[in-house]
């Protein structure tokens, strides 16, 4: 029987508004709070200060020790639920007459913007490209097909990601100029970066004209 497939880890929506198309990746499943984890290690922390101060002087330097241990496991929880947090948070692009806006703060004229690009989550080659500048038409109707889901990753793809030890791609945004390029959305499910780059470059390309 065909392996079942992973369930996707953002989903892509999209919302027309007045001020242009503005394409949403919300992750799919929330950060676990460990927070059962996080109290029992908080209680036992507190309950070994407290004993510290008084216990006899030679068992107060263990118990502090032990305190110390305690606390360090609810900082290491801390950062890996903030760290989850940050890496989950929904991701805003937003198509204006002025350029592409990420969440709504940070601007990039559409003149800076050369192309778009699926990567695999760590190094490899882009998997599919798509130029922005209205003077390239290469990928045009691939992106099209993209987004009918007429698309499917050929061998060149698949050995990239097989290659890449992940399934899991980012949208990549290169700029004119030799200037660095930046990563739009981590953690997009092949399929769904495909209807991204393609949809987010249509709409870019009509305002570059």
């Amino acid at each position: 029987m065909p392996a079942a497939k992973p369930p996707p880890s953002l989903e892509i929506t999209r919302e027309d508004g007045g001020a242009g198309a503005v394409f949403v990746a919300r992750p799919v499943l929330t950060p676990v709070i460990r927070t059962r984890y996080l109290l029992i290690a908080g209680l036992l922390a507190t309950g070994f200060v407290a004993g510290a101060g008084l216990a006899p002087e030679e068992l107060s330097d263990m118990l502090q020790w032990l305190a110390v241990f305690c606390a360090a496991p609810v900082l290491l929880l801390w950062v890996v639920t903030l760290t989850e947090t940050v890496q989950r948070r929904a991701v805003r692009l937003g198509v204006t007459e002025r350029g592409l806006t990420v969440d709504g703060t940070r601007i990039h004229a559409h003149e800076t913007i050369r192309d778009l690009a699926l990567y695999p989550m760590v190094g490899g080659k882009p998997l599919f490209v798509a130029w922005i500048d209205p003077a390239h038409d290469y990928g045009h109707k691939a992106e099209l097909r993209l987004v009918a889901g007429d698309v499917a990753p050929n061998d060149a793809v698949k050995a990239e990601l097989k290659a890449a030890g992940s399934r899991n791609v980012r949208l990549v945004m290169h700029r004119r100029g030799g200037h660095k390029a930046i990563v739009l959305v981590r953690g997009l499910t092949l399929s769904g970066g495909q209807t991204l780059l393609a949809a987010l470059a249509a709409e870019l390309r009509a305002h570059s004209r």
